[in-house]
């Protein structure tokens, strides 16, 4: 029970934009990223990797945390996308390739 209280705390937080700074990292660490964090780490994805290219995992990893996403999110995102099709990992997941 005490896990579901911090979890609803976290999404709380999270929902209310209070995330960011010193105390809002510390906070989120361990926690899983909300929805809308998730949607908005795909649709910056799609936009910055266009169909059919090829890119290096790690770089986009950085650039994205260069602009402000969690680079742990943006390894989940790269995750799901590769689950749900929408890319395809190459070279022992060290690159990937956006298929649709």
């Amino acid at each position: 029970a005490a896990n579901a209280a911090d979890s609803v705390s976290v999404g709380a937080s999270a929902a209310s934009g209070s995330i960011g700074g010193k105390n809002g990292n510390s906070i989120m660490r361990g926690a899983l990223p909300s929805r809308e964090e998730m949607i908005r780490t795909e649709s910056f994805l799609r936009s910055r990797i266009a169909i059919g290219n090829t890119m290096n995992k790690q770089r986009i990893v950085e650039e994205a945390a260069s602009q402000g996403y969690d680079a742990s999110i943006v390894t989940r995102a790269i995750a799901i996308m590769v689950r749900k099709g929408e890319m395809v990992e190459r070279n022992q997941g060290r690159l990937f390739r956006r298929v649709k």
